[in-house]
């Protein structure tokens, strides 16, 4: 192709990789959107750097590296591989509380393997706190040693990118679905409230975990004007959810370009555009 892209924004859901492909020139067009299957576990083939798995994942990476002249990468990570928690900011503000919690939650794994990222929230007198592991990253790194510019985002961080792309306003809460990962994020007049995420084995027993969440997390049961979902799951999790969200909020399963409020030269797709979401959204100057 003839134009110079920026971004390419990637994201895995089960055996599936989805990408998009950025119109540096239009905030709001994408060049492409698509999605490459594989036999396995994209996510567990990239942490584990699996010898057998792993370079047909970075062969796919490297052709959409040449073909479309990327200058950035930006990949969705996977909750099951994060720690998340809400920590007062006087940890954060002081060096010794700091890593005094990180060992608390992460007892047994090497401080040089540990790597946090702290998040501003509405509440400024907390902090929310990501964890996630060097061994566990590394894959990602070495998938991208051929760029510069690479970002790793997670599921909370892709409620925030909408927030400051689309600018819904008032309270929205955005539902990331995995296979057997739910997560939740809050936000309210465009700022982070907060972000949990529980595992289950099946989906019938996503109302279990959630009431058992939301007893030490009452923002989830708190008024939230939109409902976003999003993932390979979307239509699972809203139909075992929907007696416990509320019922003023309206529900909006990203499942279109027009609901996210982009355009892309393709107007059909064989896949469900809402596990493509996150790759749109990363792939976006937002």
């Amino acid at each position: 192709m003839s134009e110079t892209t920026s971004n390419l924004g990637v994201c895995f859901f089960a055996d599936r990789l989805f990408y998009a492909i950025n119109d540096p020139q239009n905030s709001k067009h994408l060049f492409h959107i698509g999605s490459y299957d594989f036999n396995f576990d994209v996510n567990e083939a990239i942490t584990s750097r699996n010898s057998d798995y792993f370079p047909h994942i970075q062969k796919t990476v490297d052709q959409l590296l040449k073909e479309f002249e990327v200058k950035s990468f930006r990949a969705l990570t996977h909750p099951a591989d994060e720690c998340w928690t809400t920590l007062p900011k006087v940890v954060f503000d002081n060096s010794d509380e700091r890593e005094d919690h990180l060992s608390i939650l992460m007892k047994g794994v090497e401080r040089e393997d540990i790597e946090p990222t702290w998040h501003a929230l509405s509440k400024k007198e907390f902090k929310f706190l990501c964890l996630r592991r060097r061994a566990v990253m590394q894959g990602f790194d070495d998938l991208t040693s051929k760029i510069a510019i690479t970002e790793f985002a997670s599921d909370f961080e892709i409620a925030q990118k909408w927030s400051q792309f689309a600018k819904p306003g008032g309270s929205f809460m955005m539902l990331g679905c995995h296979k057997n990962v739910l997560t939740v994020s809050s936000y309210l007049l465009g700022k982070f409230r907060a972000a949990t995420f529980f595992q289950f084995d099946q989906p019938a027993d996503i109302p279990y975990h959630w009431l058992q969440n939301a007893t030490h997390s009452g923002w989830m049961t708190g008024l939230h004007e939109n409902i976003y979902l999003f993932g390979h799951h979307t239509h699972e999790a809203e139909q075992n959810l929907r007696s416990f969200l509320d019922p003023a909020s309206q529900i909006t399963h990203f499942n279109s370009l027009e609901v996210m409020g982009v355009q892309a030269d393709e107007e059909t797709y064989g896949f469900d555009l809402t596990a493509a979401f996150p790759a749109i959204l990363l792939s976006l100057d937002v």
